[in-house]
């Protein structure tokens, strides 16, 4: 490299003359001919820029897609287990209820102002995960859910311990739990032909592909009388969305979540209420 003491001259021949560059050009030229007749187009580097942009648009479009997904949604189809005592009550439920659902007409909701909740319950259906899971393990699913309903409930009732003449027992009982696969759930969720496939599975069966997967049943009577007021049973499945894609059990804990918020509601609209808040 040329210094303030170089003198002129050495600077000048020190540069590339200008037919340097144009041999040089000439020379890219030729290995641009020469690459077109091996079958190795100049514009080959651009489409393949090209699909992978297509491809990253894909993915991110997806990706924005799964924000705004529900976090779990209702199954096509609930197994029952044996606790409730009587399931011929049961019927397809309504829209924003349970499955299979039963509700006595011509209850005065609006006479209720506690609820009993009573510890829930595991009462496991024959092929679920949950025969294979830890007594310790059952016990967190039990003590999530009831508490997911305690914060729920206690919003527009009074939680108590004992019966009464306006007093509610609730009842509910875990029948399965399955986490979801991670890696593969996170791969169908984003990469557009294996999303396509869960979609089908999703048409097909009810569930999309690798989700987390969560059953209860639940009843109300009245705590003095124990007239049934209150039975159903509901399936929910976990959504392909970015939150809560790295923990395996969140599907499970979302469904605890959406079930709590529906008690809450369908019985604030039942009792007159305007100011119901509707799950998410």
């Amino acid at each position: 490299m040329p210094t303030l003491s170089t003198p002129i001259n050495q600077v000048a021949s020190s540069q590339a003359p200008a037919w340097e560059f144009r041999r040089r050009s000439s020379s890219f030229a030729r290995q641009e001919a020469g690459a077109s007749k091996t079958g190795l187009p100049s514009w080959s580097l651009g489409t393949s820029l090209y699909t992978s942009t297509i491809k990253l648009i894909a993915v991110i479009t997806l990706f924005l897609l799964s924000a705004g997904c529900a976090r779990t949604y209702q199954a096509r189809y609930v197994e029952t287990s044996h606790f409730l005592d009587d399931y011929s009550l049961l019927k397809d439920g309504e829209d924003g209820d349970a499955l299979l659902s039963f509700w006595k007409d011509g209850t005065n909701w609006a006479g209720y102002k506690k609820i009993i909740l009573d510890p829930v319950v595991i009462s496991k259906l024959p092929d679920s995960d949950l025969n294979d899971m830890t007594h310790a393990d059952n016990h967190k699913f039990k003590e999530l859910f009831e508490y997911k309903m305690r914060e729920a409930l206690k919003k527009n009732f009074k939680l108590v311990t004992h019966s009464g003449p306006d007093t509610l027992r609730v009842q509910f009982a875990i029948t399965d739990a399955e986490s979801s696969i991670l890696l593969l759930d996170l791969y169908t969720a984003f990469y557009p032909s294996a999303r396509a496939l869960s979609l089908l599975k999703m048409l097909a069966t009810g569930t999309e592909s690798y989700v987390g997967k969560a059953s209860v049943e639940g009843k109300i009577t009245d705590s003095q009388t124990g007239e049934l007021l209150m039975a159903s049973a509901d399936c929910r499945a976990g959504g392909k969305t970015i939150m809560g894609a790295f923990d395996s059990w969140d599907d499970v804990e979302q469904a605890y979540q959406y079930w709590a918020s529906q008690l809450n509601y369908q019985l604030c609209t039942k009792q007159g209420h305007s100011s119901c808040q509707e799950p998410e």
